[in-house]
């Protein structure tokens, strides 16, 4: 499933009505309907009070056609017009010509905010079709204050195509937007449902066919980022040969661990071995072997020298490696002089295996990413926001902004794999970039971030290509978090928690599979 901004929306829908001959007015006639039976479905009882609100441009066009299908099925909605009908222009006033030409109720403006508060208060379902997916910029008056007005009341609000105020491309929230229930997208879902405050408005989404087929983006040789989806993510699962052994599913080999730092390997290394690799190697400073060792029982240890509870960088050969499918290095690995050198050292002995850098590895190998450039096997870094303004210069504002580009730009110019962490986490590599559905506070745990690079790591280490190791590890950690959450409470999650949960998640896809 593709994802859309504003300018590749409009590019698509013209050369849909060029290319394909289904006219404006057709789309907007079966996208009305499209939510129109939706609501009908949802609320069978005609005597639901629905309110309409219309705005000037194609999105009010929209709510005209929903508003018209349930008065032809019977309802009665109030339906109220925020524009001056002078300023109604194309589709849009067709559909409003054809709403007064039938004499069906319409309440406008000069009635008054009062007035239109009153309907508010009766309403049980809202349809928010206000403002599309042109808007930029804050919101002006009146529609900000009907848009307050809207989110002060409670009944099921739904947004068609796009929550009002909401900015299509960014994500960003000015300074008011719908607070949606559900929203209904037509064709694709929008950049903006995934950035900054998009998540917090949009409530549960849905993509509608209105007859302007996905794969127009293809022909149009737009390179869009997409949603990993359910399915997505079953299919990037590495294959278990039914008739293996331990050596068929990979060795995955964590580098990490610190005095302050024991659990986070430990968490990664877990994970590694629930997640289906065939054997799981912890490599730790030799000071804190006794409590690593205590809290143990999935994973070989291998120990180097230390000094004040970090490695030294002494102790690194090829042996280390031998027969290793997938290393991690970071998790826990805490910030020492000596880390530069050694993440040099550790990369210096492999021969071209999978790499997942994460946590302090990644403040060890932001002043040589050249290193990553020229290591000819796969690289997969996996920062968190405030990482991510590590490694490329910027503030975690900056970073949080323009998630999307950052991240893109990043891989190419790297040449690696991207994890950028967040609420909604987004893959990126050279070549393609993915965007995660999931996810919820209860992920927003210390360790965490520990168990995610695991999973990447067990799917690398299992055969699995970097997208696809990516892919499957981001849906699985956000799906296990969210499970967990049912099973633990939001508040009570823990590392633990969610690598149990991952069993049942992981379950579940197999048996999609």
């Amino acid at each position: 499933m593709k994802i859309a901004g504003r300018e590749e929306m409009l590019e698509i829908e013209r050369y849909a009505m060029k290319e394909i001959g289904i006219s404006g007015a057709v789309l907007m006639e079966i996208a009305g309907n499209q939510i129109a039976e939706e609501i009908m479905r949802s609320y069978p009882d005609q005597s639901v009070h629905i309110t309409v609100l219309v705005g000037s441009g194609n999105n009010g066009g929209d709510g005209f056609v929903i508003a018209r299908r349930l008065f032809d099925a019977g309802y009665t909605p109030d339906v109220w017009l925020l524009a001056d009908e002078e300023k109604l222009e194309g589709d849009a006033r067709t559909q409003y010509q054809i709403h007064t030409r039938r004499k069906l109720s319409l309440h406008l403006m000069e009635e008054g905010l009062s007035s239109l508060d009153e309907t508010l208060k009766q309403s049980e379902v809202l349809v928010d079709a206000m403002l599309g997916t042109g808007v930029k910029g804050a919101v002006r008056e009146p529609l900000n204050q009907i848009i307050e007005q809207v989110n002060s009341h409670d009944f099921h609000v739904i947004a068609v195509d796009i929550p009002s105020g909401l900015d299509c491309n960014t994500g960003k929230v000015e300074n008011v937007a719908v607070e949606a229930d559900e929203t209904y997208a037509f064709t694709m879902p929008k950049l903006g449902f995934f950035l900054q405050d998009g998540p917090s408005v949009i409530g549960n989404w849905q993509v509608k066919n209105i007859s302007v087929p996905e794969g127009l983006a293809d022909d149009l040789e737009m390179n869009l980022p997409e949603v990993i989806t359910r399915a997505l993510a079953t299919a990037s699962l590495p294959k278990r040969p039914q008739f293996g052994h331990k050596g068929t599913f990979g060795h995955a080999l964590v580098f990490g661990g610190s005095k302050p730092f024991v659990g986070a390997p430990i968490y990664s290394a877990h994970t590694a071995f629930h997640c289906g690799v065939g054997l799981s190697t912890l490599v730790i400073p030799e000071e804190v072997y006794p409590v690593i060792a205590s809290q143990n029982q999935t994973a070989l240890v291998r120990t180097l020298p230390s000094e004040s509870g970090h490695f030294t960088g002494a102790g690194v050969e090829e042996a280390l490696f031998e027969k290793v499918t997938a290393v991690a290095i970071g998790p826990g690995m805490g910030r020492f002089d000596q880390g530069p050198e050694l993440i040099r050292d550790i990369i210096g002995h492999l021969d071209e295996q999978p790499v997942v850098i994460d946590a302090d590895g990644l403040f060890h190998v932001k002043d040589q990413l050249e290193l990553l450039d020229r290591y000819k096997g796969p690289v997969i870094l996996t920062p968190h926001p405030g990482e991510m303004a590590t490694l490329t210069g910027r503030s975690v504002a900056e970073v949080e902004a323009d998630r999307l580009d950052i991240a893109q730009s990043f891989a190419s110019e790297h040449n690696v794999n991207l994890v950028l962490k967040g609420h909604r986490t987004i893959v990126a590599t050279p070549h393609g970039t993915w965007v995660n559905p999931l996810g919820n506070d209860a992920l927003a745990k210390g360790g965490s971030g520990d168990v995610l690079t695991g999973m990447v790591t067990a799917f690398l280490a299992q055969g699995a290509a970097p997208d696809d190791a990516m892919r499957a590890a981001v849906y699985l950690h956000a799906a296990s978090g969210e499970q967990a959450a049912i099973d633990c409470s939001h508040y009570g999650v823990t590392p633990d928690d969610i690598i149990a949960s991952s069993r049942k998640v992981l379950k579940q896809l197999e048996g999609n599979g």
